[in-house]
């Protein structure tokens, strides 16, 4: 991966917290050309850094009545693992699904808006062949959901080496 530069860092940084802001803000914010910004943003989509499936919208997920967030731990047939995976991707429930390494084969982060959901959720994916065994958590309180992670931890890696 192409070793990204201050400009380039700051410019990702304004776009994570806001990403319908105006080149023009940009550049006045960061004190540079209009065409400067321009030709960033240009580089960064064509390097695949930001996406081409644009910017995402940003939701409370509680005022849409989403207040049941789970972890739900999957244990699957190896055999059948990318098979069931690709079921979970077409659930809506389904945040994010991942395929990890250990006693249990994935975990799905998901959100309800009733209990009953859930507990009709957990059902339907305990029906599905393959599926040995689940665990659910609910998460009782976010400490931490950092939507800018990934510029937080570069700037983060950046000041341990510089030290």
């Amino acid at each position: 991966m192409e070793s990204l530069d201050e400009l380039s860092i700051s410019i990702l940084r304004i776009l994570e917290e806001n990403a319908r802001i105006s080149y023009r803000k940009i550049a006045e914010k960061l004190k540079i050309s209009v065409g400067t910004v321009h030709n960033r943003i240009f580089k960064l989509q064509k390097l695949g850094i930001i996406k081409p499936d644009g910017f995402l919208l940003n939701l409370d997920e509680q005022k849409l009545g989403f207040n049941l967030k789970f972890v739900i731990l999957v244990q699957i047939d190896g055999k059948h693992t990318e098979e069931v995976m690709n079921i979970f991707k077409s659930y809506p429930e389904v945040i994010n699904a991942y395929h990890i390494l250990g006693e249990m084969s994935a975990i799905l982060i998901c959100r309800f808006q009733k209990m009953e959901e859930v507990q009709e959720f957990i059902r339907r994916i305990n029906k599905l062949p393959y599926v040995l065994k689940t665990t659910s958590n609910m998460i009782l309180k976010i400490y931490k959901e950092d939507p800018m992670h990934l510029i937080n931890s570069m700037k983060m890696m950046k000041k341990i080496k510089e030290d």
